[in-house]
């Protein structure tokens, strides 16, 4: 009997007690969970805050109460072809509309547009016109710019290019004298840039129109702008179609235009058409309506030629 009570009394002598150094590690597994705890309530409202401000980046660009108010954007775009009753409808020439359209969507509104032939935003019939303005010298002709308008840049600037065959012997500009050039209507610095050379232009209701006579022969080549050339020729239905002329001197841009008496007043709706020029340079806005453009236009040429290719 005494030799296990002495047996108990070692066993109970030898078990471990709790000493200091295990109580300080409880006490940082501690201290380490309420750092953690901590650190995820600050990166939950660090979330929230990012949240936040993504929300605000998509929110409609400000500006324009008048057409916020009125429920839709009133555009005013340079002058287009004459809708002709029956007539199929195909891709007009430039990306005015799809421009102005871009700019409904950036603001949050529905657009209307509507022919502008002025040039210059009038009695308030349109909220904002979008014009074509030389770039250089030759917008020193064009006073009222300056005079009556406040121009702001939209950063779609295009010079006339050349769609010929590839077995032209068109090489200079200056060979285009006597020449046929094909060109659509509301292609103005295209024709000025043909009349320039004495070439004998011959203009259609739209772009495609211009292409398909050039894709049958009828005329030397056409001219479109270049930002919407390079897209159409990376087609392979157009590779045949591929020879150009140099570089064109006649650059112009699309600028939007408010009324300069309206200046103060309409510092917003300035503010907001320079914040959507810049947003567009940065997502390629433009370089992606080019692209749509070129596809549309190009499957109107396949909807519209009647005869096959001159090449055969």
């Amino acid at each position: 009997m005494r030799s296990i009570l002495r047996s108990e009394r070692r066993t109970h002598a030898d078990l471990p007690t709790p000493s200091l150094g295990v109580e300080a590690t409880f006490a940082w597994v501690a201290v380490a969970l309420g750092l953690l705890l901590a650190a995820l309530a600050l990166g939950v409202v660090w979330l929230q805050q990012r949240g936040d401000a993504t929300l605000r980046a998509g929110e409609p660009a400000r500006g324009f109460a008048a057409a916020h108010a009125r429920g839709r954007l009133i555009v005013g775009l340079p002058p287009r072809p004459v809708a002709v009753k029956g007539a199929a409808a195909r891709t007009e020439d430039g990306l005015d509309a799809a421009l102005a359209e871009a700019l409904g969507q950036r603001l949050g509104l529905p657009v209307e547009t509507r022919a502008d032939s002025a040039g210059a935003p009038a009695g308030g019939d349109v909220d904002v016109v979008l014009a074509i303005r030389p770039v250089g010298a030759d917008s020193s002709r064009h006073g009222w710019f300056a005079e009556r308008t406040v121009p702001i840049e939209t950063g779609y600037r295009t010079r006339p290019q050349a769609v010929m065959r590839s077995d032209t012997t068109l090489r200079r500009w200056q060979d285009l004298h006597g020449r046929t050039v094909c060109i659509a209507q509301a292609a103005l610095p295209a024709q000025r840039e043909a009349a320039r050379w004495d070439a004998r232009v011959t203009t259609f209701r739209f772009p495609s129109d211009a292409l398909v006579a050039v894709r049958e022969g009828r005329c030397d080549l056409a001219l479109i702008d270049d930002v919407s050339y390079a897209p159409l020729m990376r087609l392979p239905e157009w590779r045949k179609f591929s020879a150009s002329l140099p570089r064109s001197t006649a650059l112009s841009e699309r600028v939007w235009l408010l009324p300069a008496g309206e200046a103060a007043a309409r510092r917003d709706d300035a503010a907001a058409l320079a914040d959507t020029a810049r947003a567009w340079a940065r997502d390629g806005t433009i370089t992606r309506l080019a692209g749509q453009w070129s596809r549309q236009v190009a499957f109107d040429v396949y909807l519209d030629q009647s005869v096959p290719d001159c090449h055969g």
